[in-house]
C-alpha cells in the first residue's frame, strides 16, 4: 500500500514465558502517519521461526505530532481490527472507507527525525 515507506518488523517480549512474543510491524508514511500491526506469536527461537500466531490482530494508526520530540507522541490515533482492515486492504490503502481521512500531501514538520529516533535502535527482522 505504501512502497518505499519506511517499515519495520520486530518482536517484543510478552511477560515472562520468553517463547511468547508481540510481533510488530510499523510502517511510516505520508510524512505525518505510522501505522502499527500488533499481533500475539508463539516464537520458536530453536527453529528461528514464529510457530504460531495467538491472538487477534491489531492494527495501531497514529498521526504524529509536528516537531515534537518525544517519540510516541501523536496529534490523533485509531484502533482498527481485521475486519475494517479488509475493508481498507479491498480499498487499496483508502482509510476513508472507514471513516478515517488522511492528509496525503503536507508532511508534519520534524517527521523525518522522529523517524530516525524511533528506528536508530531497531534489530531487523527478515
Amino acid at each position: 500500500m505504501f512502497p518505499g515507506a519506511p517499515t519495520d518488523h520486530f518482536i517484543g517480549q510478552s511477560g515472562f514465558d520468553k517463547n511468547v512474543g508481540i510481533w510488530n510491524t510499523v510502517v511510516y508514511f505520508y510524512g505525518r502517519y505510522e501505522l502499527d500491526y500488533q499481533v500475539n506469536v508463539i516464537v520458536d527461537y530453536k527453529m528461528n521461526k514464529v510457530s504460531k500466531m495467538d491472538g487477534i490482530p491489531v492494527f495501531r494508526l497514529m498521526e504524529v505530532a509536528p516537531n515534537h520530540p518525544v517519540v510516541g507522541t501523536f496529534t490523533s490515533g485509531h484502533t482498527i481490527y481485521e475486519k475494517d482492515w479488509g475493508k481498507i486492504v479491498a480499498a487499496k490503502g483508502d482509510f476513508a472507507v472507514i471513516g478515517i481521512n488522511l492528509i496525503t500531501n503536507s508532511p508534519v514538520a520534524g517527521f523525518d527525525d522522529y523517524v530516525h529516533s524511533w528506528r536508530k535502535d531497531i534489530v531487523q527482522v527478515e
